[in-house]
């Protein structure tokens, strides 16, 4: 991790903890589940593995994914090794189901003359303006 992130953390270890951003270990998931049956709470969950509960979050779905589509579990048991909700189960099933290529495709546009430069500019700047609204 670079220097910036070791200065984050040893200044706000809560909000940016030791292991922020590092793989994880099969004993941490082994770890996790155990915790996840003893139901405790998401928050303790992060301190204990010193993450973010972002990314507690993003293990245990990552997790209900692959026993859906690797162990072919059923959402109930997922939700049990888990601790998410049906809804939760089934939404990171279809994120980490669809191929990678489909998230990161980037439409190309080959204007031929240059008004059309100048519209689809114009169309930029008028959905950016439309974004900025509102967020405000």
């Amino acid at each position: 991790m670079s220097g910036f992130f070791t200065q984050l953390m040893e200044k706000d270890p809560i909000k940016y903890p030791a292991r922020m951003g590092k793989s994880w270990a099969e004993e941490e998931v082994i770890q996790l589940l155990a915790s996840i049956k003893k139901q405790k709470t998401i928050e303790d969950i992060a301190t204990e593995h010193q993450r973010t509960i972002g990314s507690i979050n993003a293990q245990r779905k990552k997790m209900a994914a692959e026993y859906y589509s690797n162990d072919g579990r059923t959402i109930e048991e997922i939700g049990k090794f888990t601790g998410l909700t049906a809804q939760q189960i089934n939404d990171a099933i279809k994120k980490y189901s669809e191929p990678k290529s489909a998230k990161n495709t980037v439409v190309v546009i080959e204007p031929k003359e240059p008004n059309e430069v100048v519209a689809i500019l114009k169309d930029i700047r008028d959905k950016l303006d439309l974004l900025i609204k509102k967020m405000s």
